[in-house]
């Protein structure tokens, strides 16, 4: 075929998980949200051979998802000789689910490209086997918007989506990122969950009633400061259950500073996305956030951090074809 396909996605934040190591019912689970910024744009086209055009710790990936998907699909929808093409990346390890939105955006462009009209996230993702604990990623490919997922029964399940509500648009969330430092992934990420100890069951039983009760409720009714106080206490509880692992409530010592200063600020929703290192702080509307971020720029050296303003993303993957029409997957 001689069409292109073009795939963009925006990122996860993920707030925190809701059980680990649970003795019985469901483990992880989480909540978190789709963001604009930074993405992911991925394209595939016809070659001769196969080709992949992508920052090396990238591409390595990329051929290890492409020969995953041409496993696990129908046969008769095997893609062919294709070139990969990556033109916008999400930064690797920076708790941003860069790994499931990158594979999620092949898995999604390869199926188009064979002709399969429409294939859903949860499939997408098991062609390319991602969703081994959180699913929140896989759940925001698909539909965007602020997500809480139940957790999984089985080793193998790709964990349910139990609440999906839209953003208010107007709201922004403030990115911070220390240079040089990267969040726990891969082989670091399995041993870091085998060393810890079970989460307390008094634990997961806060976190699951300010999920229910506190932030999907604020979220549904647009209660901005509701929101913001619940984030603050749901982030603090992961980040005292994880300190064993990542050294403090942050990834990086110096979070714990650009946290406290922001919420002396009066900006309460400030939290770490997964195992970081990148800090979230939730502003009302852009006005806010440009403040924000201009505040920090003056409390820190702004060569030692990276600053992004986000919009929320209240809609999943959009396709492109060379037609060019353009749809949300």
């Amino acid at each position: 075929m001689s069409h292109t396909i073009h795939i963009q996605t925006g990122a996860r934040l993920h707030f925190g998980l809701l059980a680990v190591q649970a003795p019985r019912g469901r483990n992880f689970g989480g909540v978190g949200l789709m963001v604009d910024a930074p993405g992911c744009r991925l394209s595939v086209s016809a070659a001769a051979e196969d080709q992949v055009h992508a920052p090396d710790e990238i591409a390595t990936r990329l051929i290890e998802w492409r020969n995953r998907y041409r496993d696990r699909c129908t046969a008769e929808h095997c893609p062919a000789s294709c070139s990969i093409e990556v033109s916008e990346a999400i930064p690797s390890h920076s708790g941003l689910g860069s790994g499931t939105q990158t594979a999620l955006a092949l898995a999604a462009a390869l199926s188009r490209f064979t002709g399969e009209q429409y294939v859903g996230a949860i499939e997408l993702a098991r062609r390319v086997g991602r969703g081994l604990r959180s699913a929140l990623g896989i759940h925001g490919f698909g539909h965007g918007g602020f997500l809480v997922e139940a957790g999984k029964q089985r080793p193998d399940e790709i964990s349910p989506l139990i609440s999906r509500i839209a953003v208010p648009a107007e709201w922004r969330l403030l990115l911070i990122a220390p240079r040089n430092n990267y969040g726990l992934s891969g082989e670091s990420e399995r041993s870091a969950f085998a060393k810890l100890a079970p989460m307390a069951d008094v634990i997961t039983d806060r976190l699951c009633r300010i999920a229910l009760l506190e932030l999907i409720p604020a979220m549904q009714t647009g209660d901005f400061e509701g929101l913001s106080e619940s984030l603050c206490e749901f982030g603090q509880l992961n980040g005292e259950y994880f300190a064993p692992i990542q050294g403090g409530i942050f990834a990086d010592s110096r979070l714990n500073e650009l946290a406290s200063h922001l919420r002396s600020s009066g900006c309460r929703g400030v939290g770490q996305s997964s195992w970081g290192p990148t800090l979230f702080a939730l502003c009302r509307n852009e006005t806010e956030a440009v403040k924000r971020q201009q505040d920090l720029l003056r409390f820190v050296d702004h060569l030692s951090f990276d600053f992004r303003l986000a919009k929320p993303r209240n809609v999943g993957a959009s396709l492109v074809a060379t037609s060019p029409n353009t749809f949300d997957l």
